[in-house]
């Protein structure tokens, strides 16, 4: 059996989880140690196939892992990439790099 799989598909039916759910769902389902299960994640971590992001409006903050890192230039180029006239491609790209940076700046200002 595939463990990295059966977490990948664990993350892509439930989405972004706490990653102490995570180690519990393969400790309890794989029946390995906590520090087995932790040296999986470790390894999916470093092999680029989950990313961690940390909460830190949470007290203490919690630890989620996702399968991709949110990369808002990546986010906009996928959306430029769709089918949108060329001529307007540069527009759009501004107008998505402003939202981005605003909603960002209002993200960072909130308490």
């Amino acid at each position: 059996m595939d463990f990295e799989k059966e977490l990948v598909s664990y993350l892509e039916m439930y989405g972004n989880t706490r990653e102490s759910d995570l180690l519990n769902y393969g400790v309890q389902n794989f029946h390995f140690s906590p520090d087995k299960m932790k040296k999986i994640v470790n390894r999916m971590a470093i092999k680029g196939k989950i990313h961690r992001l940390v909460h830190n409006k949470l007290n203490p903050p919690e630890v989620y892992v996702a399968l991709e890192e949110r990369s808002y230039p990546e986010i906009l180029k996928n959306i430029v990439e769709m089918k949108i006239p060329e001529g307007s491609r540069s527009e759009v790209l501004k107008i998505l790099e402003e939202a981005a940076a605003i909603a960002k700046k209002r993200m960072n200002d909130k308490p």
